[in-house]
Parts: structure tokens; C-alpha cells; sequence
């Protein structure tokens, strides 16, 4: 009997496919579904020196994926043209992972280039994550009441 509560317990705790919600939070910005992957992209406000976007993960399928977040294309789009911007990784923490089936995960990447740019939009590879084909999203500036 209490096998059964538990697995019940456990059951209800999993990811459902196409939700785009988990533990009471809805997965906020630009939404997407790449094979397995649930995704939602956000662009927060600037950081001091680089262009921040948050990730909400979701894995729809019963069987372990694999996501590489440092993998991810992001490009800064400046009125003197389009910057490639890299992820802030002091520590070589970005590396592929692998995501449980019906597991979530939650992540912000603070993106920089190589020199001080004023980017007014990003797009973003979103493919990059599960090795899929490019599946560009693009995020204006974040609005000014949410800035720091």
C-alpha cells in the first residue's frame, strides 16, 4: 500500500508533455517544442556588461535526453550589424547534460561579445540544445520597467 501512495506521489510530480508549466510556475517568454524538449526562452533585463536570456526546460518523453546549453547560437543584432555573443562561463560549467524523462530544469546564461556592444535585439539558435535542426527565436530589448 505504501508502494502504491508512493508511485502515485512520484507520478504526479512529472513533467506533462506540452504544459509548459511545473511546481506552480508557467515556463515564461517565447515557447517551443524540439522532438522531446518543451523549451521557453526569456530575455531578462541586461546584465552589467552582456545580454541575459532564461531557459525553462521540460523533457516530454519517458527516456533521458541530452542539452547543451553552451551549444545554443545566440547573435546580437546592433545597428552596425549582427555580433556573435558567447556565454559567460568563468567556471566551464556549460556542457552537455542529460535531462531525465518528464524532468524540468531552469536556467540563465548571461551572453557576451568581444568587445562592449549595444545589442537592441537577440536571436537565439534554439536547435543548439538537442542538436536539431536551427530553430531561430528573436527577443526585442527588454522593456525599460525592467531594467535595474
Amino acid at each position: 500500500m505504501r508502494a502504491t501512495w508512493l508511485l502515485a506521489l512520484l507520478a504526479g510530480c512529472a513533467y506533462r508533455s506540452g504544459s509548459f508549466a511545473a511546481w506552480g510556475h508557467d515556463f515564461a517568454g517565447q515557447r517551443a517544442t524540439l522532438g522531446c524538449l518543451d523549451l521557453a526562452i526569456d530575455r531578462r533585463p541586461d546584465g552589467p556588461i552582456g545580454a541575459v536570456l532564461a531557459y525553462d526546460l521540460a523533457n516530454r518523453c519517458d527516456h533521458a535526453i541530452r542539452i547543451d546549453l553552451g551549444a545554443v547560437a545566440v547573435v546580437g543584432r546592433t545597428s552596425a550589424g549582427n555580433v556573435q555573443l558567447v556565454p559567460f562561463d568563468p567556471y566551464r560549467e556549460l556542457r552537455p547534460r542529460w535531462l531525465d524523462g518528464r524532468a524540468v530544469g531552469r536556467e540563465t546564461i548571461e551572453y557576451r561579445a568581444d568587445e562592449p556592444i549595444a545589442a537592441r535585439d537577440l536571436c537565439v539558435d534554439a536547435g543548439g540544445l538537442v542538436a536539431a535542426a536551427p530553430y531561430w527565436q528573436c527577443f526585442a530589448s527588454a522593456p525599460e520597467e525592467q531594467v535595474r
